[in-house]
């Protein structure tokens, strides 16, 4: 069995670099110098990585939020009052949405941001790197927004379009936060058409939830999942690391769950991102993820 391990959204900084943060928040440092420190934290951080033969999507680390990064390049959005994200102790800025248009702001350069450290969005750039966009569903979900969701699907889904081609690359994994209901609909058609798309979903999927032709449905090892994931993708995928929890895993366990998947390929991932754990058991995770079929 091939198995592609996969790390996904907002990861742990150091703590050198929240040092550095909150000289930035109190006007100590100028953007410049923050964007420099970010990125070489990331840099770090790519190369243990790529040791550790993970597949991965940037830290974020110049994210506060999943979706205010959007929110503050594109048109006709704002970032509104500070919201309890989930059951955690962590918020993010409400999106007020009257309309979207297009991005203001290209994401790819470096560029200042309000309330935000600096653009660019991600540091990577080419057809193997692995951009990272919060699902269409649960940013609707998450907002205040002046249109109906089919017009905002359609409209976020082009912005993500055009993120893409910024960064020149194929490759996308999208993040599904919410539980998606029985009714819900996320159709990715306008997307898996020309890119190659990893959608990481939050509790039970129903097969009428996702349209469109993705290369793989990573979900909770929960319920009917993984036959679902088996059905509706070309790659299943599991999320078997606890982003919540600071117990390590069993690789042997992982392993023996694996195993009975019954299929060629899979990807292993974790649930919720990693950014809730402190930074050296997020390591930890990392690399006992490495070790999983060896």
């Amino acid at each position: 069995m091939k198995i592609e391990k996969l790390v996904y959204g907002i990861y742990p900084k150091t703590n050198d670099l929240r040092l550095h943060l909150s000289r930035w928040e109190k006007g100590l440092l100028p953007d410049s110098t923050i964007n420099n420190e970010i990125i070489k934290e990331k840099e770090v951080l790519y190369k243990a990585y790529e040791n550790f033969n993970i597949t991965y999507t940037d830290p974020l680390f110049n994210w506060y939020d999943i979706l205010r990064p959007i929110v503050l390049l594109t048109d006709n959005m704002e970032a509104g009052p500070l919201t309890r994200y989930k059951e955690t102790n962590t918020f993010y800025r409400m999106p007020i949405v009257h309309e979207i248009n297009d991005i203001s702001i290209p994401p790819e350069n470096f560029s200042p941001l309000n309330e935000n450290p600096p653009l660019p969005l991600y540091i990577e750039k080419g057809e193997n790197f692995n951009a990272f966009l919060p699902s269409p569903l649960s940013f609707y979900k998450m907002s205040k927004v002046d249109m109906k969701y089919e017009e905002f699907q359609e409209k976020l889904l082009n912005i993500y379009k055009n993120i893409l081609k910024s960064f020149k690359t194929k490759s996308l994994v999208i993040y599904e936060t919410l539980p998606l209901q029985k009714d819900d609909v996320l159709n990715l058609s306008q997307l898996t058409d020309k890119f190659s798309v990893k959608l990481v979903t939050t509790g039970r999927i129903y097969k009428s939830n996702i349209q469109g032709n993705l290369h793989s449905v990573i979900c909770d090892d929960e319920y009917e999942n993984i036959e679902i994931s088996k059905s509706i993708s070309r790659v299943p995928g599991i999320k078997l690391i606890n982003g919540y929890n600071t117990r390590l895993e069993s690789v042997d366990n992982i392993n023996k769950i694996l195993g009975k998947i019954g299929s060629d390929e899979v990807i292993l991932s974790h649930k919720e991102y990693l950014d809730f754990l402190p930074r050296i058991i997020a390591d930890k995770k990392v690399e006992l993820m490495s070790r999983v079929g060896e």
